[in-house]
């Protein structure tokens, strides 16, 4: 397909790309000033205790973008303890989420990827662990979707949480970091953090080529 196509096809959604990259730029420019280092250290070390753990706890799995809460927890907390928020958040998070596919909403969502024209994959069992290490690790769906979609295959509690969480907690490390890293504003820091994220890219590459083939189930039908 040609680039005029493509564009002439999703016309109308560059046009509100366009308008929002607008609208976003302008406010920014705007409020250049609100978003100094020490007004968000300020804010990120107001926020209440006991509501921002609540947040953390139950806002990711209802998809808000859990990044935001761990660069918040970083700044919060500092980096040894906002890690410590992040594991329990990461364990809370996975063991809810499967007992909530495996429980009332199953039938759900089987039905909406089955009329969407997805098969739920059937996970074979000397392939569980790498499969759940590599769904973790590869960067695309949200932190959300990709706790509920792998809790729709047939891979065990046991595989799900102990292979999984660890590789979710492993990324957190960055926006935790990142957070840190603006309160304190070690330059140190940011040179690690910038080549954790190069390393956490390459490493999932690395999976996805070496593995990707390997842990690939056979759909059910």
């Amino acid at each position: 397909m040609k680039l005029s196509d493509i564009v002439h096809k999703h016309l109308w959604k560059i046009v509100v790309l366009l308008i929002l990259a607008a609208l976003v730029a302008w406010y920014v420019h705007d409020h250049y000033e609100d978003w100094s280092r020490e007004k968000v250290v300020a804010y990120g070390k107001s926020l209440p205790v006991v509501w921002f753990l609540l947040a953390f706890l139950i806002l990711p799995l209802l998809g808000f973008p859990i990044s935001i809460l761990l660069v918040l927890a970083g700044i919060r907390f500092g980096l040894g303890w906002g890690m410590v928020v992040a594991a329990a958040g990461v364990a809370v998070h996975n063991v809810s989420a499967y007992y909530l596919i495996h429980g009332w909403f199953r039938h759900p969502m089987r039905q909406r990827l089955e009329r969407a024209g997805y098969g739920i994959p059937k996970i074979e069992g000397n392939h569980q662990i790498w499969f759940t290490i590599l769904f973790a690790a590869i960067h695309g769906p949200p932190y959300a979707v990709k706790l509920y979609l792998l809790a729709l295959t047939n891979v065990p509690l046991k595989i799900y949480f102990w292979a999984g969480a660890p590789v979710y907690l492993f990324f957190c490390l960055v926006p935790v970091g990142a957070g840190s890293a603006v309160m304190t504003f070690d330059p140190t820091w940011v040179y690690i953090l910038i080549t954790a994220m190069a390393l956490l890219a390459l490493g999932g590459q690395w999976l996805k080529k070496k593995y990707g083939g390997a842990s690939s189930g056979k759909p059910t039908s």
